[in-house]
């Protein structure tokens, strides 16, 4: 793991550590992958690229807690990698209100499109009565 300058991820992102655990209210062992990632691209030297490759995924959507951080990392490989990228505004955060919005316009202006959670869940709907 590369060396945080946000003490916290030393002692209580680690393995094993309770704040790592996955909420069981939305995972579900017997159809979710769980990839765990060093740095703030869930990009960065991990199996993502080459598993959506072979399930052909083509529209990536990035929700995370640190906007300027790991969600606009994500994000830029994302798009880099090739995938159309979406990110609902109303599923991520950040530790103040204005690197918040600035990063999200930002990203909006270049690699994602900025959308809602509820047009997120809409569009996997859509996508759902269309494979039937």
């Amino acid at each position: 793991m590369p060396h945080w300058k946000v003490g916290i991820m030393d002692t209580e992102f680690i393995h094993g550590h309770p704040s790592v655990e996955l909420e069981p209210r939305i995972y579900d062992a017997a159809y979710d992958v769980v990839v765990c990632k060093t740095g703030p691209s869930i990009f960065f030297q991990t199996p993502v690229v080459p598993y959506f490759v072979k399930e052909r995924v083509d529209t990536v959507i990035i929700t995370g807690c640190i906007t300027s951080g790991c969600v606009r990392a994500s994000t830029i490989d994302s798009f880099q990698w090739g995938f159309r990228t979406i990110v609902p505004e109303d599923c991520v955060g950040d530790h103040e209100e204005q690197p918040h919005k600035d990063n999200l316009r930002d990203v909006g202006r270049r690699y994602a499109d900025i959308s809602t959670a509820d047009d997120v869940i809409a569009y996997f709907n859509d996508i759902g009565r269309r494979n039937i």
